[in-house]
């Protein structure tokens, strides 16, 4: 027996992006949380919707899974004038 698919879901980056989404109760957000997805791939998106999931007490949960898909490289002189003195 078939099930009929959820409107608007094509793959499965989509369902972890409609999942984290509402798990951080901004179900009107998910193209952004699509666009972090993809840029931070499908494997480390689970890992931090899991540890998520895991604790108790989070005030933002929006923030805080935007503070974990952040990049962790040192980004210094990146942009801007390399030659100039901070």
């Amino acid at each position: 027996m078939l099930t009929k698919p959820i409107h608007g879901i094509h793959s499965e980056i989509h369902a972890i992006a409609k999942d984290i989404s509402e798990y951080c109760n901004e179900p009107k957000k998910f193209a952004l949380y699509l666009g972090v997805i993809k840029r931070i791939g499908k494997n480390r998106a689970y890992q931090i919707f899991s540890e998520m999931k895991q604790l108790k007490d989070i005030e933002s949960r929006a923030k805080l899974f935007m503070y974990l898909s952040k990049d962790k490289k040192d980004k210094k002189n990146e942009t801007g004038n390399p030659n100039r003195k901070k």
